[in-house]
């Protein structure tokens, strides 16, 4: 379905260019097409196909009666939304709901609904929330207001709302459904343009899934005031600086605003909730310097440090100097500043693309989490594997940046609202994979109607669009290596259109040796001796050399690397890993292994003196993934740390190494 999606009209895709890309056969697609007939209907797409020219989808005009359109009568529920439909049922309200009558509002036998309890139980516990039932009286939950709200919240907000019409427009997904019940009674369309003005006057919509989440978050607010529901005092949110009285006033104002709708909103545990919920939903405030960039003037020197410090740690393992990219500092700046507030105050941030991430960038998140352990450590605080997530994409966007290509380019618009790392992200991505095209703005869906789209060629969008006389093509936030060949079939489309047909190269595959596959007995050397922290780069560094890894001017700028940046090459207790940039003389992925006789000092205030060296070079940011995953897990483990520095012979290292 992920792959009809990039599908347009004037290039369809044919079933055995979707089997290539699956791994299947194309008798098995067209199996697969006739069963996901339902899932087509539902989402009121039609599947069209063409002998000699392929399939393809398109959005069913409003004014066609689809066969098979959902009535409450036919729709069947998913394990999912039957898990949601329970919980809002349980929550929502002061009486209990009887098993029977919900198993028949879900349509399901009484056994099933059991089996969906036990599981709706293990997530409300999750959510600190207990689930209740007593025969005779029915089912029900409860737990403390913050986790109730918060429960409501996250369903509700994982979908994006139509709140400019609503409650006109047709659910589409059981979410929505279940939103337009809860909230049917709300005034949702006046809050929800009330908040959008509020956030266009103080310039902050550049993230749809933000201002989303918000508008859910205070209208759950609102009814829970409506039935009495109050919040409990939580505690002062602490901020890294004094930021956070920008944040302050705009909570007052929302919720001065909000108290002719319920006068419980000008409680101050109400305004606090308001702000939590701000942090939460990633609306920052910033003073305000129109003299220098937004993404300049917005973070704090508090912040900046944070940055430099997150970035000194995973440029090691990324194998680069990222220190000079000043985008990735300010960007991650800004979202390490809140992050670290929300941290505090015990917000569990919800990333809806943490999955995605994890699998699709599994390394860089792995990078990132370690990072990440030092910054907590630092600040007495955790962040979270969503958090986590964020600061992902961040990365990625930087390695990306790096790959850009200087080549005659379609215009492109990218509408995305899943914030601006995100965007950031895909950008960088699309513009790496397919360096013909030129991304001339980043906007939001709410910016889009006041936009020109006059000399955009094609408009790429995480957002279903419908735009006249321009064409859509419909992506993932996260891509995955089986969207980015469709991706760029269609964009080549419309490229070869505007200009003359030339080949376009293809990303390189590279293969990730491990350590066992460059670990050889001619780059170790036990028992040196070296004189200082200097003389000790340059031994390792000659290993490389004589192997041929390096240039010899890759050692000087390994030195320089640590002079310029500091210390950050030492990764652990005696553990030191110098490097320096692809382009500074590398010729091939390579380590190697030098083992002081007398440790030596780096100028690192805990993990100095250093006696293990293992100094690497790679050809791109990919390349020595693998081999950074086996030297950390040497790193982590003290028992292969210790028969390192005991072994006798180069061919004993090599032994061990292969037998891990």
């Amino acid at each position: 379905m992920k792959v009809l999606e990039t599908a347009f009209y004037d290039t369809p895709l044919t079933v055995e260019k979707i089997a290539g890309l699956l791994n299947t056969s194309p008798r098995t697609v067209r199996y697969d097409l006739d069963s996901l007939e339902g899932e087509f209907k539902k989402r009121k797409w039609k599947l069209y196909r063409k002998a000699h020219r392929g399939v393809w989808i398109e959005l069913a005009a409003e004014s066609e009666k689809i066969v098979g359109e959902l009535t409450n009568d036919a729709y069947i529920y998913s394990k999912e939304e039957r898990y949601n439909s329970i919980i809002v049922n349980l929550l929502d309200g002061e009486d209990s709901i009887s098993i029977d009558s919900l198993a028949n509002k879900l349509k399901v036998s009484r056994n099933t609904l059991l089996m969906d309890l036990r599981e709706v139980r293990r997530i409300l516990q999750n959510r600190k929330i207990e689930y209740y039932s007593k025969r005779g009286l029915g089912i029900w939950a409860e737990g403390d207001e913050q986790s109730v709200r918060d429960m409501l919240i996250h369903i509700f907000a994982k979908r994006l709302h139509d709140f400019k019409n609503f409650p006109v427009r047709e659910d589409t997904d059981e979410i929505s459904a279940l939103f337009k019940e809860y909230s049917i009674n709300l005034p949702v369309k006046d809050i929800a343009e009330f908040f959008l003005a509020l956030m266009r006057k103080n310039k902050i919509m550049d993230n749809d899934t933000s201002m989303n989440r918000m508008i859910c978050a205070l209208l759950v607010q609102f009814k829970r005031l409506q039935q009495a529901c109050g919040i409990e005092d939580r505690g002062k949110v602490e901020f890294v600086s004094d930021e956070g009285m920008a944040l302050r006033q705009l909570s007052q104002e929302i919720a001065s605003h909000m108290k002719s709708y319920h006068m419980g909103f000008q409680d101050s545990k109400e305004i606090s909730f308001i702000m939590r919920e701000l942090l939460h939903s990633k609306i920052y405030l910033f003073p305000t310097n129109k003299k220098q960039k937004i993404w300049k003037k917005d973070a704090n020197i508090a912040s900046m440090d944070l940055a430099k410090n997150f970035i000194e740690y995973v440029q090691m393992w990324l194998g680069d100097i990222y220190m000079d990219d000043d985008e990735l500092i300010y960007g991650l700046a800004l979202h390490l500043q809140p992050a670290v507030e929300r941290a505090r105050a015990g917000i569990e941030l919800t990333n809806p693309l943490l999955s995605q991430i994890r699998r699709q960038y599994s390394d860089l998140f792995d990078i990132a989490l370690k990072a990440a352990e030092k910054l907590s450590r630092k600040m007495n605080i955790k962040l979270s594997d969503d958090e986590i997530g964020y600061l992902t994409i961040h990365l990625g966007a930087a390695i990306e940046r790096r790959k850009i290509r200087h080549v005659k380019k379609l215009e492109v618009l990218l509408v995305c609202g899943n914030g601006i790392g995100t965007a950031n992200l895909l950008a960088m991505t699309l513009g790496n994979n397919m360096s013909y095209i030129h991304i001339k703005k980043i906007i939001s869906l709410y910016e889009l109607e006041s936009w020109d789209l006059f000399d955009i060629d094609i408009v790429i969008s995480t957002i279903s669009l419908n735009l006249k006389d321009k064409a859509v093509l419909r992506v993932s936030p996260i891509l995955t290596d089986v969207e980015i060949p469709i991706i760029e079939n269609q964009i080549q489309y419309f490229y070869n259109k505007k200009f003359a047909p030339e080949k376009l190269e293809s990303p390189v595959q590279i293969q990730r040796p491990g350590l066992a596959a460059v670990l050889n007995l001619d780059v170790i050397q036990l028992d040196a001796v070296a004189v200082d922290w200097e003389d000790a780069i340059r031994q390792s560094g000659r290993l490389l050399a004589a192997n041929g890894a390096i240039e010899e001017r890759y050692i000087d700028c390994m030195i320089r690397c640590v002079r310029e940046i500091g210390p950050y090459t030492v990764v652990g207790p005696g553990i030191a890993m110098p490097h320096s940039r692809c382009e500074d003389g590398v010729k091939k992925v390579g380590v190697s292994f030098l083992r002081l006789v007398s440790p030596v000092c780096f100028g690192n205030t805990v993990n100095d003196p250093v006696d293990l060296i293992f100094a690497f070079s790679t050809v791109d940011e990919k390349a020595h993934l693998k081999i950074m995953e086996d030297l950390w897990e040497i790193f982590t483990d003290k028992n292969a740390l210790e028969y390192l520095r005991k072994c006798k012979t180069k061919e004993a290292v090599i032994s061990f190494i292969q037998q891990r």
